[in-house]
């Protein structure tokens, strides 16, 4: 259950958690495998933009559902 929860997009950030703290998607097997080594420096500064990114949207995602609160929301 936890390899399918990493493996699927989350709704605010659009990437999966496996992409975010990895960089790449999980192998699953496939018969071709693409076998890449990226420096450690390339690999670290797409993981830093991945989080960067991923906290912008859910930022943005926290003040779309605040928004969406606060409109049935009454002042007493």
């Amino acid at each position: 259950m936890e390899f399918q929860y990493n493996d699927k997009r989350h709704m605010a950030t659009g990437r999966t958690p496996f992409k975010l703290n990895f960089e790449r998607h999980p192998w699953k097997g496939n018969l071709v495998a693409q076998m890449e080594f990226p420096r450690i420096e390339e690999f670290l500064t797409g993981l830093q933009r991945s989080w960067e990114k991923a906290t912008k949207l859910m930022e943005e995602a926290q003040k779309n559902m605040k928004k969406q609160f606060n409109k049935k929301r009454r002042n007493p």
